[in-house]
């Protein structure tokens, strides 16, 4: 999996919703996962692993298809 077009569609995804980092934060730990503003911007820059619980959060938080975060295609929504 690409790290880089992985965060490049989690930071489409997430802007097309309308929301902030922070936004974002607060929306995950809802979810029970735990990360900062600093790290989403490492993951949306493809410097920052992500392990797989954080990963599915982020596709049910940003209403995406999980195939469409790992492998791209056209935005499709879940």
């Amino acid at each position: 999996m690409d790290r880089k077009r992985l965060g490049e569609r989690l930071k489409i995804a997430r802007v097309r919703k309308g929301m902030s980092q922070m936004d974002l934060v607060v929306a995950l730990e809802e979810h029970g996962v735990r990360l900062n503003q600093s790290a989403i911007g490492k993951v949306e820059r493809g410097e920052r692993n992500l392990y797989v619980h954080q990963l599915v959060a982020l596709v049910h938080v940003l209403e995406i298809s999980l195939d469409w975060a790992v492998y791209g295609g056209e935005l499709s929504v879940s």
